[in-house]
């Protein structure tokens, strides 16, 4: 599926003013580039509700550039939740590393026989060539019994794509489910923390 998102430069616009009239300022950068850019935060937010960190969106710019991009960093404003700044990293044909996400197919013996499964990573890290990234890596779970568990090193990779994460990292596994009643018990006595997308130094206003 593609995804675009129309873009526009910012030249004396200030971010707060910005935000005010419900615009989301950003930049857009590579190597050789660097750009303030903004979008308008409800379209933003439309978009990105879709296609996240794991897909290309493609930047529609006043002067009829269309840049596919990736979002590398979202800062939120910490009380109401909300999307202060946007970072849009535009992709070349230079491999690129990025998180693309996991699809467990089968189903594992071990489950059938009482255990859980854990999926530790939704996602992987990998390096890959923007023409060849792919929508989702598939897991087979079909061999996994009880105490058994598939690391990032056994995942079978599409052409082109290379990990680009600690290997031995272990990605999902099946447990005894009195192992799953101490993590969650260990998980209830840590206070979690909010959720944010990256964590950046703010644009001065």
């Amino acid at each position: 599926m593609e995804y675009r998102l129309k873009a526009y430069y910012r030249e004396t616009e200030k971010p707060g003013a910005l935000r005010r009239a419900g615009r989301l300022p950003g930049v857009m950068y590579n190597k050789n580039l660097n750009r303030k850019v903004y979008v308008e935060l409800a379209e933003f937010d439309k978009v990105f509700r879709q296609a996240g960190i794991h897909h290309v969106i493609t930047l529609e710019l006043p002067d009829g550039q269309a840049l596919p991009s990736l979002v590398r960093q979202v800062n939120l404003d910490k009380r109401r939740r909300l999307p202060e700044h946007v970072d849009f990293y535009i992709l070349s044909d230079e491999p690129v590393e990025m998180y693309i996400p996991l699809r467990f197919v089968g189903e594992a013996p071990g489950v059938r026989e009482g255990g859980v499964l854990q999926e530790v990573h939704r996602d992987i890290l990998v390096r890959v060539s923007p023409r060849n990234i792919p929508e989702f890596i598939e897991v087979d779970i079909s061999g996994l019994y009880i105490g058994d568990s598939l690391h990032a090193e056994d995942l079978r990779l599409p052409e082109g794509v290379r990990l680009a994460m600690d290997p031995k990292e272990t990605v999902v596994a099946v447990v005894p489910p009195e192992d799953v009643e101490k993590l969650a018990a260990q998980t209830e006595a840590t206070p979690a923390e909010p959720e944010v997308i990256g964590k950046g130094k703010k644009e001065e206003e």
